[in-house]
Parts: structure tokens; C-alpha cells; sequence
């Protein structure tokens, strides 16, 4: 499984908004498997989006749709600057 965290300054509730949109739009088309809006306690007005691929692959494809294109443009003239993070997750452990 890979996981992409995307690290913004936005308020939660657009960004759920923004990611509910998204959803929507990429149904059954996106290679997405889910998707998590986080707020940094730490740090007020950070916002931290996980999203869930099958591979690294899977997620380069998702980034190539057209609907994707089109909601990165979007997101970028709200969001401005997105810090990326890319991992290869090794473990999920339910406890």
C-alpha cells in the first residue's frame, strides 16, 4: 500500500469540502481506496490529507485522470503551497 500526505494551510471543514467534491467527481473512476482529513493540533490552520493507494503505481495513474487534473487545479488556487509526502506502508496493525 502506498499513502500520500498532502500538508496545507486551509480550514478543515473546506478541506473536507474540497475532498467530498472530489469524491464525488472521481467515483468510480479514481484508483484512490480512501481518504483521511486531519487537523494539527500543534499547529492551527494546518491541515494534513492522507490518501490511500493499492501502489505507487496505482497512484501515479490516479494522478493522470482528467478529473484529478482538474480538482489539483482547483485546490491549488484555493490551497496555494502542498507539502508531499510519499510512503510505503509497511505495517497496519489494528490494537
Amino acid at each position: 500500500m502506498f499513502v500520500q500526505i498532502m500538508e496545507f494551510e486551509l480550514d478543515p471543514q473546506e478541506a473536507v469540502r474540497l475532498l467530498n467534491e472530489y469524491a464525488e467527481a472521481a467515483r468510480g473512476e479514481t484508483y484512490a481506496r480512501r481518504a483521511m482529513i486531519c487537523a494539527d493540533r500543534n499547529r492551527p490552520g494546518v491541515v494534513h490529507q492522507l490518501i490511500f493507494f493499492d501502489s505507487v503505481e496505482e497512484a501515479e495513474l490516479n494522478n493522470e485522470l482528467e478529473v484529478t487534473q482538474s480538482a489539483a487545479a482547483d485546490f491549488g488556487a484555493v490551497v496555494g503551497e502542498v507539502a508531499f509526502t510519499d510512503l510505503d506502508l509497511i505495517v497496519d496493525v489494528t490494537i
